[in-house]
């Protein structure tokens, strides 16, 4: 018996089989290309979360170089000695002191102001 009869033989049996069978390889053919479109979303997703984990790695290790190096240790070859602290008081400055330095420069500038307009 053939799949499909032609001419007057169709009935509406064979018209609704027909289409039954038309409608699921429809069903069968979405099917497959969304399940394609999930199992790529999902390879997708996990690239990112691979990419997103490794970022977040990589900036915790520099977070952790970072304190080294604000430490004075960057890397375990080269060791930084520690600059020795001072304990010697500074010496203020006296306003006496402060005035005349404060007075020396402004005449430097003047000067140098006076020697600018002479070229001009």
């Amino acid at each position: 018996m053939p799949k499909r009869p032609v001419g007057k033989q169709i009935t509406t049996e064979t018209r609704i089989e027909a289409f039954a069978e038309d409608l699921g390889r429809l069903l069968g053919t979405a099917r497959a290309k969304a399940d394609n479109w999930l199992s790529q979303r999902q390879q997708i997703a996990k690239h990112l979360t691979d990419i997103r984990d490794t970022a977040s790695h990589l900036l915790t290790q520099l977070g952790d170089e970072a304190k080294k190096i604000r430490r004075g240790k960057s890397t375990p070859d080269i060791h930084y000695a520690p600059a020795p602290i001072s304990r010697k008081k500074r010496r203020k400055m006296s306003a006496k002191a402060r005035a005349a330095i404060s007075a020396a420069q402004k005449a430097r500038w003047a000067k140098q102001k006076a020697e600018e307009k002479k070229k001009s």
